[in-house]
């Protein structure tokens, strides 16, 4: 026998354990699971009565026409899209403030390692669903007839809600960290404070700012939204020049947001970058 030979046997034999790890990827619960969601999703586009051929062959000639009304751009008042813009940008910055600085504590207290008790962890938890429950657009518009218009219903809008996202990013992160740091201060002696601090922070400080800035990225375009219903920014501009049908302002509008998420989206990969 070569020594070829002897070595593909050796290797065989070595891994010979393995093969009852492995198994079949399809099976027949695969091909169910396949005709299953198939069903589904043919069931949902009859339900509701979706007609797929219709749209794109009786919609195209609308499409065209919308576009060609939107063409050039109109930028003749660019000053006041720009400060509409930055006022946007000013919305989803406080509300994403508010929203971390609330979802901080309600975070570590629906976190099940960190959390004092059962019923603490549970009402935390509650917390956290029922403003991820609630969309913005609702929040806004109770705000909106509660304080009146402006740019303060937006920033409590984007701050409570996404405070329940954030709570929910952070808890996660909590409960998923190395448990062997905690263990080490625990044997030590150390206060839950400073288990806190020197175990679970630092582990989570590099999840904790990519979430805020995925928070914020969101809020941004959230905020473009929120002006429809009269929460001050931008969005009041594009709801307006809609009533007007002033496409070509329209079209300008929406040029001034993709540049302004573009580049907030580049400065914030290029953060995450330097944090990692």
């Amino acid at each position: 026998m070569t020594n070829k030979n002897i070595l593909k046997l050796a290797a065989n034999n070595q891994t010979k354990h393995l093969e009852k790890y492995l198994k079949q990827q399809w099976t027949w619960r695969t091909y169910f699971l396949i005709f299953s969601l198939i069903f589904i999703l043919i069931f949902i586009v009859i339900d509701l009565e979706i007609n797929f051929i219709a749209l794109f062959s009786d919609s195209s000639k609308y499409f065209g026409d919308i576009i060609g009304r939107m063409l050039p751009p109109d930028f003749s008042n660019f000053g006041n899209l720009a400060y509409a813009m930055l006022e946007t940008i000013e919305i989803a910055f406080l509300g994403t403030f508010i929203a971390i600085t609330l979802s901080i504590p309600v975070g570590l207290f629906s976190a099940r390692n960190l959390a004092p008790n059962y019923w603490v962890f549970l009402i935390a938890r509650t917390i956290t669903i029922f403003f991820r429950a609630i969309p913005e657009f609702i929040i806004a518009m109770i705000l909106v007839i509660a304080i009146g218009f402006g740019a303060m219903p937006g920033v409590l809008a984007l701050g409570i809600h996404t405070m329940g996202f954030l709570a929910k990013f952070y808890a996660e992160d909590i409960e998923h960290v190395n448990k062997g740091p905690i263990e080490a201060l625990k044997s030590s002696g150390a206060s839950k404070s400073q288990i806190i601090s020197f175990a679970i922070i630092p582990q989570i400080i590099p999840s904790f700012i990519a979430n805020n800035l995925y928070i914020l990225d969101r809020n941004i375009r959230m905020a473009t939204m929120l002006g429809i219903v009269g929460a001050g920014g931008i969005g009041y501009e594009l709801q307006s020049s809609f009533r007007m049908f002033e496409y070509q302002k329209v079209s300008a509008i929406i040029i001034v947001i993709f540049i302004t998420i573009f580049i907030i989206d580049h400065l914030s990969s290029f953060i995450r970058s330097k944090v990692k």
